[in-house]
This record gives structure tokens, C-alpha cells and sequence, in this order.
């Protein structure tokens, strides 16, 4: 039996391999919890003190980001949640913190995991941006991360992990609002 993509290969977990998925997202929604506290959505995002990042699982998705963003995102007020596979990337673009997880430590479960749920924590974010692949875990990261506001692209199917959907489906236009809400001029113009 090959291992589950979302949990630890260890027998807690091994019946959760058997449900369906509906099921596996009603348990990490319980576990992440249900509430989420009330937030103003603000006119600019750089009104937020600590803002989580997931960033993309490519560098060529990322880059952009990180290009655009340098001037904006700080070690001071963001931490990244990235896969492993981006380390080089985020050392040559040292813009924040970066907590990196390869693709066996980022299941439900693992020791790695847990360590990354509790520097997320300590870290106590105002404000999460989500722009990786829907991922139950990196879901659930964000949703206990605390942040009131989380904010994620075509992710209606996603609440209450993420709460603020913002409605554009292109890499180039995802950079471009939220350049406007950071309040950074585009290089290109």
C-alpha cells in the first residue's frame, strides 16, 4: 500500500487512508477549528503587522512573487511556508523567514509538521496569503494559524480555510492585485 500523501505513515492515521474525502476535510476542519474570528477587510494589505505566506511548490511560480513583493515583504513582518524544493530559491532571495518542509514532512502527523504548525503559531500572524495548490495540510496550516483574514484565488470551496477569495485566475493578474494592494507600482508601467 503506497503512503498517504496527507498523514504520517504511522497507525494513528492508518484508517484515515480508507475515507472519502469529504470525510478527510470535515476531520481537518474540526482539527484546525471552526470559528474564525471577525476581521475589516482592509483597502490595503500593508496595514497587516504578520503576514503567512504559502507560496507556490515551483520556482518558476514563485519567483514572481518574490521579485515583485522585495520590497514589501520583510524578514520582520513575513513568514513563508514553502516545499523543500524551493530552499535555493528563498536563499537567493532572502526577503523573509522561510520555514521549508519536504514532501514527506508536510503530512498530518509528522514530527516535522507538528514543528512547523508550532512556529506558525509563535509566529501569530494577522494575515495569511495563500497562493500554493489546494492542500489539506497547508490548509489546515493556515486556517490554525490564527490569522483572521486568509486570503486565497478561486478558493470559494476552500472556506472556512480560507476566508477572502479574490477573483482572478492568472499568475500575471494575481501579482497585479496584489501589487495594488500592497501599494507597489509595477515595474512594467
Amino acid at each position: 500500500m503506497k503512503p498517504s500523501p496527507l498523514f504520517a505513515d504511522t497507525f494513528r492515521y492508518f484508517f484515515m487512508r480508507f475515507r472519502k474525502e469529504g470525510s478527510i476535510r470535515k476531520w481537518f476542519l474540526k482539527k484546525a477549528g471552526e470559528n474564525s474570528l471577525a476581521f475589516s477587510y482592509p483597502e490595503s494589505f500593508k496595514h497587516f503587522k504578520k503576514t503567512l505566506i504559502f507560496l507556490p511548490e515551483t520556482k518558476e511560480l514563485a519567483l514572481p512573487y518574490l521579485e515583485n513583493f522585495k520590497k514589501c515583504w520583510s524578514k520582520e513582518n513575513v513568514l513563508f511556508v514553502a516545499r523543500d524544493s524551493l530552499r535555493e530559491v528563498l536563499i537567493h532571495h532572502p526577503l523573509a523567514k522561510a520555514l521549508f518542509l519536504t514532501e514527506k514532512e508536510f503530512r498530518f502527523g509528522e514530527p516535522a509538521f507538528e514543528n512547523i504548525e508550532k512556529q506558525i503559531s509563535e509566529f501569530n500572524p494577522d494575515f495569511c496569503i495563500y497562493l500554493a495548490a489546494p492542500f489539506l495540510p497547508a490548509l489546515y496550516l493556515a486556517k490554525r494559524s490564527s490569522a483572521p483574514c486568509r486570503v486565497g484565488f478561486q478558493c470559494e470551496s476552500l472556506y472556512p480555510f480560507l476566508n477572502i477569495s479574490l477573483q482572478v485566475s492568472s499568475e500575471p493578474e494575481k501579482i497585479s492585485l496584489l501589487q495594488k494592494q500592497y501599494g507597489v507600482q509595477n515595474a512594467n508601467q
